[in-house]
């Protein structure tokens, strides 16, 4: 078992994907599949569920990989302190964002990083911001992610640093049936049709206040990206809760309308988040960190 099986095995369980790992890695799927079996035939446990196209790691091939994402970045540090101290710091960052955090966000914090480290190459994946945090169990260093103020079951393993606070804003299409529904004051929400975020803190955020107002949600759809809200909304098939800067940033901002009798929602608290483990090890992932801003405007 070396150290490229493990390189191997940790972009695979990222990927779940064996033609895109095949690329990322430039070598054939088949050679993929080929090193997945030695380390299967050396464990002597199955790491992945495949097929022709997907894979999941089982209950072991997620143990693997804690130990393989942990041996990895020790074998860099390794390499780094063979080189010295003086020796330009070298290697691969893996980041995830999504869509909007990686053009308003991101920019500012690679920009001076990238001065600083020009030897660091930046993989950087977009995807929902509902799934960032699942993304460091699947390899990924550091990930933007809305984050809670307060404390979580998960705080001992991750380490956070909330950057921004954007407020959640209520919106509606623009002319269309709703508007007889909002014009009642107070709003009766429970004939409104919502579009949700199928997880994540917003969602934790809406159902707390539809629980303490008794509200019964007239749920239209649930979503995973505030994109998609914002998309579905503009179409007329509801009234969604996103993030100010997703609205600004969006070409559909001039087909949709703020509420502002909406309700008054928890900030959406966005920052950057690693494993405390890979942050301990990983003088890369130790300099990104350095690298991003103590504070920034909250809104």
């Amino acid at each position: 078992m070396d150290i490229l099986s493990l390189k191997l095995f940790v972009t695979l369980s990222r990927n779940l994907h064996f033609g895109k790992t095949s690329e990322e890695l430039h070598m054939s799927p088949s050679t993929v599949s080929r090193a997945l079996q030695r380390l299967e035939d050396q464990l002597g446990h199955t790491l992945l569920v495949r097929d022709n196209r997907s894979a999941q790691l089982t209950d072991e091939g997620q143990v693997f990989l804690e130990y393989a994402l942990e041996t990895v970045k020790r074998w860099e540090t390794l390499q780094r302190d063979l080189e010295g101290r003086s020796a330009v710091l070298r290697g691969q960052l893996t980041l995830f964002a999504s869509v909007t955090a990686s053009q308003s966000i991101l920019p500012n914090v690679l920009s001076d990083f990238r001065h600083q480290y020009p030897e660091i190459h930046i993989q950087l994946e977009t995807g929902y911001a509902v799934n960032a945090l699942s993304k460091l169990t699947e390899g990924i260093d550091v990930v933007i992610a809305a984050l809670p103020v307060d404390g979580s079951e998960h705080d001992d393993q991750l380490e956070k640093r909330i950057i921004t606070s954007i407020p959640l804003k209520t919106v509606a299409p623009l002319n269309h049936r709703f508007d007889e529904l909002l014009d009642i004051k107070p709003i009766d929400w429970s004939l409104v049709p919502l579009v949700l975020p199928s997880t994540g803190q917003v969602r934790k955020n809406i159902n707390a206040w539809l629980r303490n107002q008794s509200i019964t949600a007239n749920v239209y759809a649930e979503v995973p990206g505030n994109e998609a809200i914002l998309s579905l909304v503009a179409l007329g098939c509801g009234v969604g809760f996103v993030p100010e800067l997703v609205i600004k940033d969006s070409p559909l901002a001039d087909q949709v309308k703020v509420v502002e009798d909406g309700p008054d929602l928890e900030d959406f608290h966005v920052g950057f988040c690693t494993r405390r483990k890979s942050l301990e090890v990983s003088p890369i992932i130790r300099a990104f960190w350095d690298s991003i801003p103590e504070t920034s405007n909250r809104n």
